[in-house]
């Protein structure tokens, strides 16, 4: 077999030495012993070198092995690129605010992306959105302290918190690039393949409990993550002139990274497992412990669990693969996709059966068309025996049968809880993820004055760790001041709520999504109130402006994806605990069409459900069909008139206080001290009252 050699390095080589290079097709390199389905190699160049078989091998895509395979305009930029520098590095020299194509395609691996503000008229004005990269979603307090800083000097005075547990930074401009990456990177931080196409940030729950499993769970993360870090320098050449700013890895993940006893490595290359090409698309990963579903586990390339004996000692991991949630509209062989069990491995083997399955889908991915590039399409193509069996040559071992597990919960994590090591920890709900005004002040004020550590939820919310009990009160209040209430006087809806930036800024947005969904949540609660539904009954709603599903709407209760302007695609049929995918019901709803589809099937909901049946459930027992026939045939609600007439207010003091915290969440004083109130009863109905 022939050495899989750097398409950037033999390029160089051959140049110095006066060599013609003939390139072929190509799609990715194929490592040395490799194993895959296809036995298919193309000829990326073959010239006279001083060393026997000089070509260097592709990798191999699930076609017929006759067939030329054409190659993304994205792989060709990949192969070019001298290992993700090359145009990126020109380009930045430049005086012109943006960068070109080739380099907006390679700044996606450095953790950044070239927008534009949509709102604005006449000549583009470009800016840069930096996205960090937080295994289990852990933030120093330096690194928080220090994106609070950039969000004001260098972008537009808030921050983002996204549905992978990292932050997002919008508005950077070119010229300001190195010095924002290069605050990150010394501040303990990184945005080093955050975007791109490689293993993105990897979940796990957020929650900082001092137990066996959550502790084990995130240290899996860390170690996941660091063992499919790209190692060829290029983020540290580009942001900070090559300086390497690394804590020392855990000895098993370098074992892990150099092993190629299964033929899983490029062994003379800079980048041992991604090679010249990287993977076909995006790559993510959770990790999590049994009824812990925070992490919206199936929606994910790999998702791994945790799995403990009687004494709660890990044991070992269930795996489950080929999740997904992106599609394209009107295209029905794109779709998202719930991940499906592969089987069981001994802890000491989990970096290897996550590097065998990541090179599978290395070797076997589609690099022709990105709409069909992700795992999924390719499990979804061979079938999870097939899969399995190609995993477990690159593994070198066959996978046990899966552990059975308990059900699982969602969980947010809202609210006060002990630690379990004599701290406490508070979730803070943050609508969309968007930290901005007195909000943002607050937050790093606490965070400052109490030199907290912070964790970053998956449903875009935030965690203040290590807390001591005699901060709570002091915390508590401060909090409260800049809107961050507890949970019990938010909004349920809000609670769950999800929704990806989309306009202005993101180029792929069809309609709103975060400017969006706060009034939609109102007009939602306007229906429930209308059809009687109890102020403490929820329902999961996310949106976004796209079908790529960012804000994994494919999972939720109810669904917003745009479709056009002010329309959007509604889904249902997910489930509170994510285990559910939901289905498309409506196309092309307009905004102002909302209440005419929703008020019947919230109406049937609160009159045909069994106990405690959740509204996805109920959705998807009743059926698609009976659902179109109550909005087909609505005639609405009769509403009569109130007969309560409440003064919520003695005192103009109370009043103003109330106002103020009000305006904060965009709502009067009297629909805020109407939820404090609803959910105050609520509470001393079920007795949890406090």
């Amino acid at each position: 077999m022939t050495t899989a050699t750097s398409y950037g390095a033999a390029h160089a080589a051959l140049l110095k030495e006066g060599k013609k290079i003939q390139i072929g097709s190509h799609d990715g390199l194929r490592s040395r012993n490799s194993v895959g389905l296809s036995r298919r190699h193309v000829n990326l160049f073959s010239v006279s070198l001083p060393r026997p078989n000089p070509l260097i091998r592709a990798v191999s895509s699930p076609v017929k092995p006759e067939t030329e395979t054409k190659r993304s305009k994205v792989e060709i930029i990949k192969e070019h690129s001298n290992f993700i520098r090359y145009p990126l590095n020109e380009e930045l020299l430049t005086d012109a605010q943006n960068i070109n194509e080739s380099a907006t395609q390679i700044i996606k691996f450095h953790g950044s992306y070239q927008q534009y503000d949509r709102d604005e008229r006449g000549a583009r004005s470009y800016s840069f959105m930096l996205r960090t990269k937080n295994p289990c979603g852990k933030v120093p307090n330096k690194l928080y302290l220090t994106m609070d800083d950039l969000a004001d000097q260098f972008g537009i005075g808030t921050l983002r918190l996204t549905t992978r547990q990292t932050f997002q930074l919008h508005g950077v401009l070119k010229k300001n690039l190195k010095t924002v990456m290069s605050s990150i990177i010394h501040s303990m931080g990184s945005t080093l393949g955050a975007c791109g196409d490689l293993n993105r940030n990897v979940l796990a729950p957020a929650a900082p409990f001092a137990r066996k499993d959550y502790q084990f769970a995130q240290q899996t993360a860390d170690d996941i993550a660091a063992l499919l870090t790209p190692q060829s320098g290029f983020y540290y050449d580009m942001w900070v002139d090559g300086e390497k700013i690394m804590s020392a890895e855990p000895p098993e993940v370098v074992k892990a990274r150099n092993d190629n006893s299964h033929g899983t490595n490029f062994p003379d290359s800079p980048e041992p497992i991604y090679g010249t090409q990287f993977l076909p698309r995006k790559f993510k990963i959770a990790v999590t412990v049994p009824t812990d579903n925070s992490v919206d586990l199936l929606t994910n390339d790999i998702g791994v669990v945790v799995v403990t004996d009687a004494d709660g000692e890990p044991q070992g991991f269930n795996l489950y693969v080929g999740g997904g949630m992106g599609r394209t509209h009107r295209l029905e062989t794109t779709f998202p996709r719930l991940a499906e069990s592969l089987g069981y491995v001994p802890k000491e083997d989990i970096l290897y059966a996550v590097k065998a399955i990541v090179v599978t889908q290395r070797e076997n991915g589609r690099r022709d068309d990105r709409k069909y590039s992700r795992m999924k399409y390719l499990i979804s193509s061979w079938g999870i025996e097939k899969f399995r069996s190609v995993v477990e040559e690159y593994y070198g071992k066959k996978f046990e049968p899966s552990r059975e597990l308990p059900e699982w919960e969602f969980k947010s994590y809202l609210g006060w809880h002990e630690q379990g090591d004599g701290g406490l920890f508070c979730g803070l709900h943050v609508d969309s993820g968007r930290v901005g005004g007195k909000m943002k002040t607050t937050l790093r004020e606490i965070i400052e004055k109490y030199n907290l550590d912070v964790r970053l939820t998956p449903n875009q919310n935030i965690i203040l760790c290590g807390i001591r009990k005699a901060w709570k009160r002091p915390i508590t209040t401060a909090l409260a001041q800049a809107g961050l209430l507890e949970p019990k006087y938010v909004d349920p809806l809000n609670l769950t709520a999800m929704a990806c930036p989309a306009l202005p800024m993101c180029p792929l947005a069809i309609t709103e999504a975060e400017r969006g969904i706060p009034g939609i949540l109102k007009r939602i609660r306007a229906v429930f109130e209308k059809v009687g539904l109890k102020y403490n009954e929820s329902v999961v709603i996310r949106a976004t402006g796209c079908p790529n599903g960012c804000a994994r709407p494919y999972m939720a209760e109810l669904g917003f994806v745009g479709d056009g302007p002010n329309s959007y695609q509604l889904w249902l049929g997910g489930t509170p605990n994510q285990t559910s995918l939901a289905r498309t019901f409506m196309n092309k709803v307009k905004i102002h069409d909302l209440e005419k589809v929703l008020e019947p099937l919230f109406y049937n909901w609160k009159r045909k459900r069994q106990s405690k049946e959740s509204f996805g459930d109920f959705t998807n027992r009743v059926g698609f069909e009976t659902l179109q026939e109550w909005v087909e045939k609505w005639d609405g609600v009769v509403s009569t008139r109130s007969t309560y007439n409440l003064r919520l207010f003695t005192d103009k003091d109370t009043y103003e206080k109330m106002d103020e915290l009000a305006k904060l969440q965009n709502k009067t004083a009297h629909q805020l001290a109407m939820e404090v109130i609803s959910n105050y009863a609520a509470a001393q109905q079920n007795g949890k009252g406090e």
